[in-house]
């Protein structure tokens, strides 16, 4: 099965809210104009409604495997996450990337670029396993490591974690990503 997006599907709107609480969620949907929200709460009973919600103001579901509780991280929990709508799945583990791609989500696979050897693994990683995004982690590296990055993956990526600032979102934007997630609910609206 193809995925649903192969194409950038970060262009319109940046900023990605990365949502840990309900009352995030709710500014998330209803005030702001992203397109996507990454969902970082819930568990394997309160998904599928929290994904309808999400559906339901227009917006896209991101979901970090690893932060809805109850889901096994395996092709079993991938299932269950596109039963229940959501569009794309961020993994840290490199054969997932696969599964997530059958069931025709959109797979986007994160690694923390904490030294050299990480960020050889993880970039050859991305080239074994060609998934759709790519999330780095933190937002904060240097710019010119996310250049380098960007051109050696050749696909998008977007940027998470430490992003606290305005400049920050616009500077990680100078380098070419196609968004940046961020928890401060006072970015979600950052015009770039």
């Amino acid at each position: 099965m193809e995925t649903k997006n192969t194409q950038n599907p970060f262009t319109t709107k940046p900023v990605i809210p990365s949502v840990h609480q309900r009352k995030e969620l709710l500014y998330a949907m209803a005030e702001t104009g992203a397109d996507w929200i990454m969902l970082k709460l819930g568990d394997v009973n309160t998904l599928p409604q929290l994904v309808g919600h999400i559906h339901r103001f227009g917006k896209k579901v991101m979901v970090h495997q690893d932060s809805i509780k109850g889901i096994a991280r395996d092709k079993m929990g991938i299932q269950y996450m596109a039963n229940c709508g959501v569009d794309c799945v961020i993994t840290m583990k490199a054969p997932c990337v696969k599964y997530i791609k059958e069931v025709g989500m959109v797979a986007a696979f994160g690694f923390f670029v904490i030294d050299s050897d990480a960020c050889r693994t993880g970039l050859a990683n991305v080239k074994e396993q060609q998934p759709d995004v790519v999330i780095l982690m933190p937002g904060t590296i240097p710019p010119q490591l996310i250049k380098a990055i960007k051109s050696e993956a050749g696909t998008p990526i977007i940027l998470g974690g430490l992003m606290t600032t305005g400049e920050q979102i616009v500077g990680a934007m100078a380098t070419g990503v196609a968004a940046v997630a961020t928890s401060n609910p006072e970015l979600w609206n950052c015009e770039i």
